[in-house]
């Protein structure tokens, strides 16, 4: 799995290094995204920060890079970040809810009504299903896919558990 988001972080690399028209903020996004899971939490922030440049106020850069701020221990700028994505989502943004949810959830907050909210805005959010997956298996439901539970480890962190 490393080896395959190393090779996508490259060819995004190359891509955003092409020229300014391939530098939207879905790329920065993507590169974050893929910064974030190798846990290269500096080179995340500058792309993330490189799309907001782009795009201010886009909820799901925001969002994402609230995740990181969590993740450096910059707890406080993590929340303003959070609460700036919340404010900032339009009607199909369901990143800054998922992400409140994942921080609730870490901290074993109730994290329902974020999760009902992602997902009345994207029904199919592969997030909200695998924290929705968390919350059941927390209740004593089924336990969570090992493949999911590491995906949302990569997004919250390694202390995230059932």
């Amino acid at each position: 799995m490393r080896r395959i988001l190393c090779a996508a972080l490259l060819c995004c690399a190359a891509l955003l290094r092409a020229g300014p028209a391939l530098a939207d903020p879905a790329a920065q996004l993507a590169a974050g995204n893929a910064w974030r899971a190798l846990d290269e939490f500096g080179a995340a922030l500058t792309a993330y920060e490189a799309g907001l440049r782009e795009a201010p106020g886009r909820a799901d850069l925001l969002a994402e890079r609230a995740l990181v701020l969590h993740r450096i221990g910059e707890l406080q700028r993590a929340e303003a970040e959070l609460a700036r994505a919340i404010a900032a989502a339009g009607p199909r943004d369901a990143a800054p809810f998922t992400a409140r949810a994942g921080l609730a959830l870490l901290a074993n907050r109730d994290a329902t009504a974020d999760l009902a909210e992602a997902r009345r805005r994207v029904p199919g959010d592969a997030r909200a299903a695998a924290l929705t997956a968390l919350v059941a298996a927390r209740q004593g439901g089924p336990p969570v896919p090992p493949r999911v539970m590491e995906a949302l480890r990569q997004d919250f962190g390694p202390w995230l558990s059932e």
